[in-house]
């Protein structure tokens, strides 16, 4: 068995996993009022399920480190680099199978037109690139997957606010409307507001740029950590 189709088994063998990567982005597009002309709550309510579901599955590298799997696994003639990029490409399957889905089911009930459904798709894709680095650094930080978890659900909650994703950032003091600039949901809302408002703009491709150099930052950091 392949490091990606183990990786790949392992993590959605998961039910909370399973729930944040296969069902829920494909079930929110059904909820018809979210997506209304005038609504941006479902495009925002995806880019916060797709961080979580990013975290929870890139949650494996932290178990295979916790129970010596990572050991056993490099006693083999394998690399910790075809360990990694195998283990980081399965961890983005399951969500960009979803975005794929989600793309079509859009365009067929809320008549999205091509452009606009392959920018989306691109921009949710990018994300997920994004989120899984960052879920991969995070779980670099710890040994213990349960206070790794604590912590990040914590900044779950408060980044998705400090990103925009739960209401505008207008609402919130001047001060904290940029701080949320370090993460990539930050960067996530604001390609898509700009897809909405004004379609394929030059800040839509900055936004999404700015999210491939925060995915490239958190994967070298993660690279450089020692998980062995």
């Amino acid at each position: 068995m392949t490091i990606f189709r183990y990786t790949l088994l392992k993590s959605l063998k998961s039910p909370l996993t399973l729930v944040f990567n296969c069902i829920l982005p494909i079930g929110i597009v059904f909820i018809r009022p979210i997506w209304a002309d005038d609504a941006i709550l479902g495009y925002r309510l995806i880019i916060m399920i797709m961080w979580a579901g990013a975290y929870l599955i890139s949650q494996g590298i932290l178990s295979d480190k916790a129970n010596g799997t990572i050991v056993r696994i490099l006693a083999a003639p394998v690399t910790m680099f075809n360990y990694l990029s195998q283990s980081l490409i399965a961890f983005m399957i399951p969500l960009i199978v979803q975005i794929l889905l989600l793309s079509i089911v859009g365009f067929v009930l809320y008549g999205w037109d091509i452009t606009f459904m392959l920018a989306l798709a691109l921009c949710y894709i990018i994300f997920t690139i994004s989120a899984v680095a960052m879920g991969f650094a995070w779980s670099c930080l710890f040994k213990d997957r349960e206070q790794s978890s604590s912590i990040f659900l914590a900044l779950i909650t408060f980044g998705s606010v400090l990103a925009g994703v739960l209401f505008p950032l207008e609402l919130l003091p001047n001060p904290l409307q940029h701080v949320g600039a370090v993460l990539p949901a930050f960067w996530a809302v604001r390609a898509v507001t700009d897809l909405l408002d004004y379609g394929v703009i030059f800040s839509y491709w900055i936004a999404l740029l700015i999210m491939l150099l925060l995915a490239t930052i958190f994967l070298f950091y993660g690279g450089k950590r020692k998980l062995i």
